[in-house]
């Protein structure tokens, strides 16, 4: 237990490594970004920097986009400075804010106090937003809010000025949905308990989604009912993402989205940087399309998590896989999987282990395996000597413990050979020799290099290697480390692990419970099964 409590005292740590800030350095940074754009000078700009500190870890670029933003809506610098929590909204919000109030009727009063105010004003009732002159005395809010539709609608509501003004709006979006889209009561019903937020989206833009969902992505209307979420999307990224990016390992960007309409919800210019960063560290962008959760992350932190994946072995050996998205996506609780098995001296984990359901992991340790999964070390090895066949795998299943081999040991052991001259392909023909540990193989070949370079007979084969191939000398290698165990195959072990049975797995005891701070979950039976063994207890 004293591990699992290491391991999670480092959980901040890893979470450090993997999410890198975009924000400013200091606030003497953030004060020449800001002074320029809102004409104030350092000093000043500098204390409120201060006294408001979470600015500094703004982006700037989204700090440059708000204020020109704030500036569009004609508000002073007065304004902007008095109310430094709009910089934390998203600018998609700030956006559709404004365009809701202006759709209601907000025009002189449309300034940033009414956006801050923006929720609590929609719930207030027509007769006070007139009383309180935000809206003309004068205005009809049915008439205001019919004329933002394509189409003439009638929401079945008997009008007051004591009705609320989001009552009013969530009547019209019923109205339009039936007719536009024909939506029955069971599906408004979902709407509004699944994605009430719709009541927050303005008019015009809901018209647009849909509009551009049908006409350019070529959604039907169950496509559309099956995927209510994207009524949240923004109509200015979709019509941007087929220039911005254009297509997904070679498959079009509408076909995409026809297959994984989860994409829609993601920034065009967030997902062109992830792809940029895949293609900079050399992994295949192909596994985006069967996890493209993995979009939904920042750029900066996938960034974070290759540069990351790099430095760790384990993980980069597998970079070549076609399911090292999936681990990229979930990498924070793989290294933490990883960090554990290490500690319970597992030599050998897949892919698969690392990154499945929390079943699976705990099934995999309290099971004791100890083994390679063979996928793992096909598809290593089919990269390593550009081969697209099994037969590399054929040869290496002839020994019998060529699963108990972890897949960075074969690559240590590959670039060693590598280093001291021989070919890929000469590694080829004597494959099982890297299922041997890097030690045994280079005392036993430098041996062998040296007597071949001396010219002298080697000790225990009394014959001089001076024409020896190099592939008979791998052979040769092969040949001596089996020696000194009798051919029987555990030559393959290394020195530190006691290897007892070769026919079974190697025995891996689990702390008693897995606990939910460890990140790996419990299931509900193994929660009840805790509770009951508390209980007797006391």
């Amino acid at each position: 237990m004293y591990k699992l409590r290491v391991l999670l005292n480092n959980k901040h740590h890893i979470n450090r490594l993997f999410c890198s800030g975009t924000g400013f350095n200091n606030f003497y940074e953030a004060t020449k970004l800001f002074c320029p754009l809102l004409d104030m000078n350092e000093s000043t700009m500098y204390k409120y920097l201060v006294k408001n500190s979470f600015l500094k870890d703004l982006e700037p670029d989204d700090v440059r986009r708000k204020i020109a933003y704030f500036k569009y809506l004609n508000a002073t610098t007065e304004d902007i400075l008095k109310h430094p929590l709009l910089f934390t909204v998203h600018l998609t919000t700030l956006e559709n804010r404004s365009t809701i109030l202006r759709e209601c009727g907000f025009v002189e009063t449309l300034k940033l106090d009414a956006i801050v105010k923006y929720v609590s004003i929609v719930r207030q009732k027509v007769k006070v937003l007139k009383d309180y002159k935000l809206i003309p005395f004068d205005l009809s809010i049915m008439d205001q809010l019919g004329k933002q539709f394509d189409i003439e609608l009638k929401p079945e509501i008997d009008y007051s000025d004591d009705m609320c003004l989001q009552f009013i709006r969530n009547q019209f979006i019923n109205a339009f949905l039936r007719q536009r889209l024909q939506f029955t009561d069971e599906e408004l019903d979902k709407l509004w308990k699944t994605y009430s937020r719709i009541k927050h989206k303005s008019f015009g833009n809901t018209q647009r989604v849909i509009d551009i969902l049908e006409r350019d992505y070529k959604f039907s209307r169950n496509k559309i009912i099956r995927n209510l979420y994207l009524l949240h999307a923004d109509p200015e990224n979709l019509l941007r993402y087929p220039d911005v990016v254009p297509q997904i390992a070679q498959m079009d960007i509408r076909h995409l989205m026809l297959k994984q309409p989860k994409i829609m919800m993601v920034s065009c210019d967030s997902v062109r940087q992830i792809l940029d960063h895949f293609r900079a560290f050399g992994i295949d962008e192909a596994g985006i399309l069967k996890y493209s959760t993995i979009l939904t992350l920042s750029s900066s932190t996938i960034k974070g998590r290759l540069e990351q994946l790099k430095k760790t072995k384990e993980f980069d050996v597998l970079s070549k896989h076609p399911r090292i998205t999936k681990l990229i996506a979930y990498q924070t609780k793989a290294t933490l999987r990883l960090d554990f098995l290490q500690q319970l001296k597992v030599r050998c984990f897949s892919l698969n282990i690392l990154s499945s359901h929390t079943q699976n992991f705990e099934k995999y340790v309290r099971d004791g395996y100890d083994k390679t999964h063979w996928r793992d070390v096909k598809h290593y090895i089919n990269v390593a000597f550009g081969r697209q066949d099994n037969k590399v795998l054929e040869q290496l299943k002839r020994h019998p413990y060529w699963f108990h081999v972890p897949v960075v040991q074969m690559q240590e052991t590959l670039e060693y050979l590598k280093s001291k001259g021989f070919s890929p392909s000469i590694i080829y023909e004597n494959i099982q020799i890297m299922l041997y540990p890097l030690p045994r193989i280079s005392s036993k070949l430098e041996n062998l290099m040296k007597c071949k370079e001396m010219r002298k007979k080697h000790d225990e084969f009394g014959i001089e290697l001076t024409d020896v191939t190099p592939s008979q000398m791998l052979s040769l290698c092969l040949y001596m480390i089996e020696f000194d165990f009798h051919f029987t195959g555990d030559g393959i072990w290394p020195e530190q692990v006691q290897h007892s049975d070769s026919a079974t797995t190697t025995n891996i005891e689990l702390p008693k419970s897995l606990s939910k701070g460890y990140r790996f979950g419990t299931t509900a039976s193994e929660k009840n099964r805790q509770r009951e063994q508390l209980a007797s207890d006391c």
